[in-house]
């Protein structure tokens, strides 16, 4: 009877989805990476704590990067939860699912039903989309905004009802206040090649498009208000080191174009073929399937383009890719934007294999099973060198998935689809491993985090930090009280006060002769840089740094 049951596909595909869900919850009470994301929490923290939804600061200062809208979600979530990790994830988890449902939708649209779960698959399941959401950062926003707004053109297209032209709008202004204007080159390339393709000069010239910018326009004016009131209207403020720095300018310029030609205030250097290479694992284990389900794709279409086929995903990713690679600005995290675009083009690929074997059916085998098996003796090493403590996590949730591996090979799917499935719970299983060993493992040693506890615990309301030394953001993000950044030349005034420093400003008290005991030493390691000898645990003493609570006396 169990087995019936577990032979339905349906079945099959709920209980991954289980799975996923098992192990994106997992990885939410896990202390945040330093620097992006408690740079990030930190700035929507005193958001919140100030009620003050308008201005941005950071280390004491005005900060002008990033647009508004992650952090107003953030701040809303910390009102509701309270100041925790938990609190910071859940707003961009619950928005990067509902674009794993988009990209279902989307897929279904376009292609299939069966496509369209494998696309939601795909997305779920690849490597960099599991870590995101564990170390949020703009980016499970922006991939969620991206595919719902190509969704929702996509179906105005098909019925011409206004209400989702509204809606798409909407969600290329949610896009463009997590990013910038940058955000809507896939949008447009992804519409753009799929009606140049297929010859739709109607759509192209239709005047709707005029009304579509408006509306966009309309939709952005809360993070136009907002850099204009902070920047603009303020041109005495200091901001990269400049006077007279326009909000607005920076928004629609600087952080966009300026960082693509390398001319803003915020400057970057990158290798042409990164994301090239960074698409292999971050997109694992479908990224090599990426390359070869393009051509696949291409190819078909070279001599003459099938109408029934769509191209926004095609047009989408490579757009993105293109430019991604111009630009000096390259971050492996930069790829998850166009991972429901990849995601759909796999997914069509792998549908079309399973329904007609070809010449690209034994690669298909070779390159999951090659990656199955890599990514299993990966794990075994990271086992033996670390040496992290048992977790009895993961055995329930090993038994789980063996659970649905017995129901895959009951089921009455061909050995292109259960191989598929098969690859894709082997890795939920390797994500577990992640959040239950790997990371529990190696974030004690972020120094930022244990100083803030120990403060909090012992020193509450007293917890500080010099101001423009070191940035320390886990440390300002964890610490609860009456937090202070002290300039440099003040220090003595602060009698009582307890101070997170390292080496380089341990001398800065040596020589200002002040009076300072240290109360605490403190390991720490940069764990989003890890190295070999910090990963093997009879070698990891050699790599830490050593840092300081100090008190003045």
């Amino acid at each position: 009877m169990l087995a019936k049951l577990l032979s339905k596909e349906n079945n099959l595909f709920f209980l991954i989805f289980v799975f996923i869900l098992i192990v994106t919850i997992i990885g939410l009470p896990l202390d945040l990476l330093e620097p992006d994301a408690t740079l990030y929490a930190s700035i929507s923290k005193l958001m919140a704590e100030n009620n003050d939804f308008i201005n941005l600061y950071s280390l004491g200062n005005d900060w002008l990067d990033k647009p508004h809208l992650p952090f107003w979600l953030t701040a809303v979530s910390y009102k509701i939860f309270g100041v925790t990790n938990f609190a910071y994830k859940l707003p961009g988890v619950l928005i990067f699912f509902f674009g794993i449902y988009t990209t279902y939708k989307f897929t279904k649209n376009n292609y299939n039903t069966k496509t369209g779960i494998y696309a939601a698959i795909i997305l779920a399941t690849a490597t960099h989309s599991i870590i995101s959401n564990f170390d949020v950062r703009a980016e499970a926003y922006l991939t969620a905004f991206m595919i719902s707004s190509l969704y929702y053109f996509d179906v105005y297209l098909k019925n011409k009802r206004i209400k989702y032209l509204i809606f798409a709008c909407l969600f290329s202004a949610f896009a463009i206040m997590t990013k910038g204007i940058f955000a809507m080159i896939p949008i447009v390339a992804a519409l753009g090649g799929e009606l140049l393709l297929k010859r739709k000069w109607n759509e192209i010239l239709n005047p709707i498009w005029l009304l579509a910018t408006l509306l966009i326009f309309i939709f952005i004016l809360p993070e136009l208000y907002t850099l204009y009131v902070q920047f603009d209207m303020h041109p005495e403020k200091l901001v990269f080191g400049k006077h007279n720095v326009s909000g607005l300018k920076f928004f629609f310029w600087d952080s966009q174009f300026g960082r693509f030609f390398n001319t803003g205030p915020i400057k970057g250097t990158g290798d042409k073929t990164f994301f090239l290479h960074t698409i292999l694992w971050a997109f694992l284990p479908f990224g090599i399937l990426f390359y070869i389900a393009t051509f696949s794709k291409v190819k078909r279409n070279l001599k003459k383009v099938i109408q029934k086929e769509e191209f926004y995903s095609l047009f989408g990713c490579l757009s993105a890719i293109f430019i991604f690679s111009l630009s000096k600005f390259q971050l492996a995290h930069y790829t998850n934007i166009v991972f429901p675009f990849m995601a759909i083009i796999v997914a069509d690929f792998i549908d079309k294999l399973s329904k007609n074997k070809n010449s690209y059916t034994k690669g298909y085998a070779v390159i999951l099973w090659f990656q199955n098996v890599v990514a299993i003796l990966l794990i075994g090493f990271l086992f033996y060198v670390m040496q992290p403590e048992f977790n009895f996590l993961f055995l329930v949730v090993l038994a789980f998935s063996i659970f649905i591996f017995w129901g895959i090979y009951k089921s009455e799917n061909n050995s292109i689809q259960k191989l598929f499935l098969v690859s894709t719970v082997l890795f939920l299983n390797i994500y577990t491993f992640l959040f239950t060993f790997f990371y529990p493992t190696i974030l004690p040693y972020q120094g930022g985090v244990n100083a803030a506890r120990f403060v909090n615990k012992n020193y509450e309301g007293k917890g500080s930090l010099l101001k423009k030394i070191n940035r320390h953001f886990a440390f300002e993000y964890y610490l609860k009280g009456n937090f202070k950044r002290i300039d440099t030349l003040k220090i003595h005034q602060e009698k009582g006060r307890i101070f997170y420093i390292d080496s380089k400003e341990l001398n800065i008290f040596k020589r200002q002769n002040v009076n300072f005991k240290i109360i605490k030493e403190i390991e720490n390691f940069h764990v989003s840089r890890i190295n070999n000898k910090f990963l093997n645990k009879d070698t990891r003493k050699e790599t830490l740094q050593i840092r300081y609570l100090v008190e003045v006396q």
